[in-house]
C-alpha cells in the first residue's frame, strides 16, 4: 500500500497507512478461545507495511518508531518520486538515512546496510534479512527482531542460505532481501518491569496447572501444594517436555519400504 504525499504532510501519511485494531482476545469465529493468554490491552492502530520493496528508487527515512504488533523497529520512508510507506528497518539505520529499494542496482552505487535488492546482488557470506520464499510473494522470513540469514552458496539459479535454526534453505536468485539483520536485536533482553506493562500489550496472566482443579488441567487437584507429575502434560493431555513436534515422514516411509521388501 503506497500513498503520494509531500514530506510536510506526515500526519496525513500516518492516518492513511494504518487502521484501527480490535483485539479478538484469542477467539475464533464461533467465540471459543483458541489462543490462550490474550485479551485487553491499550488502544493501538495497525500499520500497513511494504513487504515487496520493488519501487526502484531511493528514499529518506523520516520517522522511526515501535509498535506492539512487531518486535522490530518500523520506519516511515518517502521516496524521490513521492511514494511513501512503512518498512521494516535493519540494524543501525538512523533518521534521515538514504535507502534504495528495487530489483535493479543503479549505476555507480554501492551495496550498503539496509538496501533492498534481489539475492543475486548480495555477496557470498553476507548476512541478509527480510527474505521472500518465492519471487513477488512478499517478505515471509526473517522479519522479527535480530533475525538474519547467511548466504552460504550460490548456484546457477538458486542460492543457499543458512538460517538461525541451522536449516539450509534454497531460494530463487530473484527473491528480494535486505542487507543486514533486523533492527532491535536486544528485544529479548528487555525488562518489562511490572505486570501492567504486559497487560497493556494485550497479554493476560498464565495460571499454573498445579493451581487448577482436576477437570481443568491434568496437573490439577490435590490437597495443598503439589508438584506436577513425572511426565508434564498440556491441558489436553499431550506431553510437553521432550516429545518431538515434527513428524519424520521420510523415516516412516523408509520403515514401510523395508517391511515391504522383507
Amino acid at each position: 500500500m503506497l500513498l503520494v504525499y509531500p514530506i510536510y504532510a506526515r500526519h496525513l501519511l500516518e492516518k492513511k497507512l494504518c487502521i484501527g485494531y480490535f483485539s479478538p482476545a484469542g477467539r475464533n469465529f464461533s467465540g471459543r478461545i483458541c489462543v490462550h493468554h490474550k485479551g485487553g490491552g491499550s488502544k493501538s492502530r495497525f500499520k500497513f507495511l511494504d513487504f515487496f520493496r520493488r519501487i526502484n528508487n531511493y528514499g529518506w527515512v523520516i520517522k522511526i518508531f515501535k509498535t506492539r504488533f512487531r518486535s522490530a523497529f518500523l520506519g516511515l520512508i518517502i521516496y524521490k518520486n513521492g511514494l511513501s510507506n512503512y518498512i521494516l528497518l535493519t540494524h543501525n539505520i538512523f533518521l534521515g538515512e538514504y535507502l534504495y529499494s528495487g530489483t535493479l542496482l543503479p549505476k555507480n552505487s554501492s551495496i550498503t546496510n539496509g538496501i533492498t535488492l534481489p539475492i543475486t546482488y548480495m555477496n557470498l557470506f553476507s548476512v541478509v534479512c527480510g527474505l521472500e520464499l518465492k519471487p513477488f510473494c512478499g517478505i515471509k522470513l526473517m522479519r522479527s527482531a535480530g533475525m538474519g540469514a547467511v548466504i552460504s552458496t550460490k548456484n546457477l539459479n538458486y542460492i543457499s542460505l543458512k538460517l538461525n535454526s541451522g536449516i539450509n534453505l534454497f531460494l530463487s536468485d530473484l527473491c528480494m532481501c535486505s542487507l543486514g539483520i533486523i533492527s532491535n536485536p536486544f528485544h529479548k533482553l528487555y525488562n518489562y518491569k511490572k505486570a501492567g506493562y504486559k497487560r497493556a500489550l494485550g497479554i493476560k496472566p498464565t495460571v499454573r496447572g498445579v493451581a487448577m482443579n482436576p477437570h481443568d488441567h491434568p496437573h490439577g487437584g490435590g490437597e495443598g501444594r503439589k508438584s506436577p507429575p513425572v511426565a508434564a502434560r498440556s491441558p489436553w493431555g499431550w506431553l510437553t517436555k521432550g516429545k518431538p513436534t515434527i513428524k519424520n515422514t521420510r523415516l516412516g516411509f523408509h520403515k514401510k519400504k523395508i517391511q515391504k521388501f522383507r
